[in-house]
């Protein structure tokens, strides 16, 4: 993900857990540099910000989102797999403490939760 702000976020867009179904944007998926976990990364369909989720290697179908979850272990993640990774709800990590943020948000976005309709390889977005 570009270090940048996303041009399009719409920052005003007050936090609301909302689940979108599947997305259609492009989300890609690279290999973390620890070599322990998969990035997934894209704009989030409700804020338009750009967010990205990491996933440790190891149980599949219990993803875990960002890095201070995955410090805490909280939730292994699934395997390097576009199959187990296209059943989990994304979440938006925007970065952006939007409108009504609750102070024990698990991730700092607008509460957005979807799924990805396809993945990606980052090196052939």
């Amino acid at each position: 993900m570009s270090e940048s702000p996303c041009p399009s976020h719409d920052f005003n867009t007050a936090y609301t857990e909302t689940d979108l179904g599947v997305a259609t944007g492009v989300f890609t998926r690279r290999h973390a540099a620890d070599g322990q976990s998969v990035l997934v990364e894209g704009v989030c369909p409700r804020c338009h910000g750009n967010t990205a989720s990491e996933y440790r290697h190891g149980l599949p179908g219990t993803g875990t989102k960002g890095l201070d979850l995955l410090r805490r272990n909280r939730r292994p993640a699934p395997q390097d797999d576009d199959t187990a990774l296209l059943r989990e709800v994304h979440f938006c990590e925007c970065g952006h403490p939007h409108p009504g943020l609750p102070a024990d948000a698990p991730w700092v976005g607008c509460g957005a939760g979807w799924r990805v309709a396809a993945l990606t390889p980052a090196d052939e977005a």
